[in-house]
């Protein structure tokens, strides 16, 4: 069953995954010199920027916001992880607590099955700011945002166990179609020996009967 989002935070409806469990605040992803100096001039008029990490059961998805304009957004589902990580920290002055997140994510698989992966690195901070990246200030959704920070481990910890048992079936699937081919090569080695056999049998009848 999903979450409900707070009234600070309702602007976020209509990007939230289905079924969402939790939602975070989390690091800005990095921008080229143009779109630098456009965040700086579009802050001094009040237009934030800052990115939400919300998490459903079989996938992530980062959105990034600048004012009340969604700027993207990423998706990156569960069956697309090669692998996830996830461990307690804080920021750097120590006052705020966060979970540190990795994930590589699939990117391709070419024919001979090896993947083509891309790293993401997220600081997952409890959801305290809202539009514009203003603060939260009602007492009991400054309380709710921190206990999205504890519902977001419930929902990611189980990621890597899903990773790890879909990695597996994978894996059993390759070997039987190895397996598999090996034993067709083998039986065509097989019936080509015969085949060559059998000439050879058979030249050696009609020698025999001259």
């Amino acid at each position: 069953m999903s979450e409900k989002l707070q009234k600070s935070l309702a602007f976020l409806n209509s990007e939230m995954p289905n079924n969402w469990l939790s939602l975070a605040v989390t690091t800005l992803p990095k921008r080229n010199i143009f779109q630098s100096i456009g965040d700086f001039f579009a802050s001094k008029s009040g237009n934030h920027r800052i990115s939400y990490f919300a998490a459903s059961e079989n996938e992530v998805k980062v959105i990034h916001y600048q004012g009340s304009t969604v700027l993207g957004t990423q998706s990156i589902p569960v069956n697309s992880m090669e692998s996830f990580e996830i461990s307690d920290g804080t920021t750097e002055d120590g006052v705020v607590a966060i979970y540190q997140v990795n994930i590589e994510e699939i990117i391709s698989v070419n024919k001979k099955g090896v993947k083509k992966l891309q790293s993401h690195y997220f600081k997952l901070m409890p959801p305290l700011l809202g539009l514009n990246a203003s603060p939260i200030q009602a007492v009991d959704e400054i309380l709710w945002a921190q206990n999205a920070r504890k519902n977001m481990l419930v929902a990611l910890k189980p990621y890597a166990e899903k990773i790890q048992a879909r990695l597996a079936e994978e894996f059993r699937i390759a070997e039987e179609i190895r397996v598999a081919e090996e034993l067709k090569i083998a039986e065509e080695l097989r019936i080509k020996e015969e085949a060559k056999q059998a000439k050879i049998d058979e030249k050696e009848r009609r020698k025999a009967e001259k």
